[in-house]
């Protein structure tokens, strides 16, 4: 027994839905058919040739297509619409020579969506069956990217280690040693003061005691023996 088509083996970044999945709500009229080897898991949904028949399909994601089969010398017409945004209308276009079914056929493809959740609702209406039969083959659909973010505490370490790193390489306010050539120099420079300050109060003191001298006695301090 020839094995069915598999559905679409795709990444991470787009998910396929065979029409057989419980996620597609199917209004009342719809019949199952397929042929094994040619559609996606050989199953396939007929809308009805009497009534609306509608698919709502719900999904979390930024995108989302539909395709399915069109038969030979067949031209179905039908309706997409995700939301509230506006619906697109497919039509088959066929080769100059039709002669056999077109398998996986690119029924819609909806606009880039903003991250979240979204609805496709799928029409077909009886008037137009009667150009061919509707097929609903597979939905595949782009769910949200995710992204690996840094652990935040990593990122907290990581900014102190750079703080830490920035302030060590600038200027240090307070050192964490005195060069030796600056206390000698230190310890130079008070001595020299005090010497200094000797000096100047012994001149100051014998300048008073000469003045003393001469006020007293009227002799000048140079003849005193």
């Amino acid at each position: 027994m020839t094995s069915s088509f598999p559905c679409p083996l795709l990444s991470s970044s787009a998910i396929s839905v065979d029409d057989a999945d419980l996620r597609i709500v199917y209004s009342p009229g719809w019949t199952t058919g397929g042929r094994i080897g040619f559609e996606c898991e050989g199953t396939t949904h007929v809308a009805s040739r009497s009534m609306n028949s509608t698919a709502i399909f719900t999904f979390e994601g930024i995108g989302v297509e539909v395709f399915g089969t069109v038969g030979t010398g067949e031209s179905p017409t039908s309706t997409y619409q995700v939301d509230d945004l506006s619906n697109s209308q497919f039509e088959f276009v066929f080769p100059v020579l039709n002669l056999q079914n077109n398998y996986r056929v690119p029924f819609y493809r909806s606009p880039s969506l903003e991250p979240g959740n979204h609805t496709l609702t799928i029409m077909v209406l009886p008037e137009a069956t009667t150009a061919g039969q509707f097929y609903l083959d597979y939905i595949i659909y782009n769910p949200i990217p995710t992204f690996t973010l840094p652990s935040p505490a990593a990122t907290i370490i990581g900014s102190t280690y750079s703080t830490l790193s920035t302030c060590t390489a600038g200027t240090t306010p307070y050192p964490s040693s005195v060069p030796v050539p600056a206390i000698a120099g230190g310890v130079v420079g008070s001595i020299a003061g005090v010497v200094v300050g000797m000096i100047l109060t012994f001149a100051l003191l014998r300048k008073i005691r000469i003045r003393f001298w001469r006020k007293f006695t009227g002799i000048p301090a140079k003849y005193k023996h």
